[in-house]
């Protein structure tokens, strides 16, 4: 059976994925990380602070540096 996915804080998934705060920041606006897949509140409230499934998002990091980064450049601007 395998186990339900873990939500962690925002710090502690900055932390586990060698990354800052701010980057995940820049990830989610750029919309590498989904919200309610990636990321979510804790509360329906817009100020609730942000949870992270790390699994998902390690796998995102991944696909995204497997590509070439003048695709990542384009998808920015």
């Amino acid at each position: 059976m395998k186990n339900i996915s873990l939500w962690v804080p925002q710090r502690e998934a900055a932390g586990q994925l060698g990354i800052s705060e701010r980057t995940l920041l820049r990830w989610r606006v750029a919309g590498l990380l989904q919200p309610g897949q990636h990321y979510r509140r804790k509360f329906p409230a817009t100020n609730s602070p942000l949870l992270y499934q790390l699994e998902l998002c390690e796998k995102a990091m991944t696909e995204a540096f497997a590509r070439d980064h003048r695709t990542l450049e384009l998808a920015e601007g």
